[in-house]
C-alpha cells in the first residue's frame, strides 16, 4: 500500500482493521505517528461535538450578530462597547477550544496562519486524492457545523471533503476544482476564537474570509486562482442543515 493510499484510507477510517492498512499504518514511525495524531483528533472531534448546546446560545449567536454590524452612531463609545462584548463572548464560549501562546501575548491565533499553514502541511495529500463524493457524503461532513449544500453541481467539482483541526477547534475542510488549482474552503464555526482578516495572501497562495450567519467560509489556493469566485458559489449553495 503506498503513502498515498494509506493517507486516504486513514482519513475515511482510522480503525480500519484491514491486515493491509494494519501493517501499513505501523510500518514506519511516520505512520505510526500520523495514526496517533488522528486518533486524538478524532477523540477530540467526538468530545466537542458531544457537548450539549447552551440553553442561553441562540441568544448570544443573535447578540454577536448584531454587535458585528455597522455602527452608524456618531462617536466611539457604542463601538468599544461592541467590541468589547464580541471579544468577551467570542473568548467565553471557546474556552475549550483555544490553545493560547504566551509568545504572542495570549492573543488568538491568526486566521491567515492558521489555513495557509493547513493547506501547505496537506497539499501533498490533497492535492492528488478524489473521493468521487456525492452531495449526501459532502452533507454529512457539513451537518455538524449545521450547514449543508443545496446543489453540488453549482459548486464545482468537489474532490474531498472531511474535518479538521482549525485554531483549536473542528471545522470542515472541502476541496474543490477552482479555474486553475484545487481551492481549500474552510467552514470555521462564527465563535472561535481567530484574528480575522478579511484577505491574506503570502509568497505561493492566498485567501479570503467571509462571514456567513454561523460559520466563516475561509477559502485558500494559489496566487493565480480566484478564490472570490469559489466562494461566492459555495455561500450560493449552502443554506442551514433541518
Amino acid at each position: 500500500m503506498d503513502d498515498l493510499e494509506f493517507r486516504r484510507r486513514a482519513y475515511a477510517d482510522p480503525c480500519d482493521k484491514s491486515p493491509e492498512f494494519v501493517s501499513a499504518s505501523t510500518a514506519n514511525a511516520g505512520n505510526r505517528q500520523f495514526m496517533e495524531e488522528l486518533k486524538e483528533f478524532n477523540r477530540k472531534l467526538e468530545r466537542a461535538l458531544s457537548e450539549p448546546v447552551p440553553p442561553a446560545l441562540p441568544d448570544k449567536l443573535m447578540l454577536s450578530h448584531l454587535l458585528r454590524q455597522p455602527d452608524q452612531k456618531e462617536g466611539l463609545g457604542w463601538r468599544h462597547l461592541a467590541v468589547a462584548a464580541s471579544i468577551a463572548f467570542a473568548l467565553g464560549f471557546s474556552t475549550r477550544f483555544m490553545q493560547l501562546s504566551a509568545e504572542s501575548g495570549n492573543l488568538p491565533p491568526s486566521v491567515a496562519k492558521v489555513a495557509m499553514h493547513h493547506v501547505q502541511m496537506e497539499m501533498p495529500f490533497t492535492r492528488y486524492v478524489d473521493e468521487e463524493l456525492t452531495l449526501a457524503t459532502v452533507n454529512a461532513k457539513l451537518r455538524p457545523y449545521g450547514a449543508r449544500l443545496k446543489d453540488i453541481a453549482a459548486v464545482g467539482k468537489i474532490y474531498y471533503a472531511n474535518h479538521c483541526m482549525f485554531g483549536g477547534g473542528p471545522a470542515a475542510h472541502l476541496v474543490i476544482q477552482g479555474e486553475f488549482e484545487r481551492v481549500h474552503v474552510f467552514l470555521v464555526p462564527m465563535e472561535r476564537a481567530l484574528q480575522i482578516v478579511a484577505e491574506f495572501s503570502d509568497a505561493n497562495l492566498h485567501g479570503e474570509v467571509i462571514p456567513m450567519t454561523y460559520n466563516r467560509l475561509v477559502v485558500v489556493s494559489d496566487r493565480q486562482e480566484n478564490v472570490h469566485s469559489v466562494a461566492e458559489r459555495v455561500r450560493a449553495s449552502l443554506e442551514r442543515a433541518l
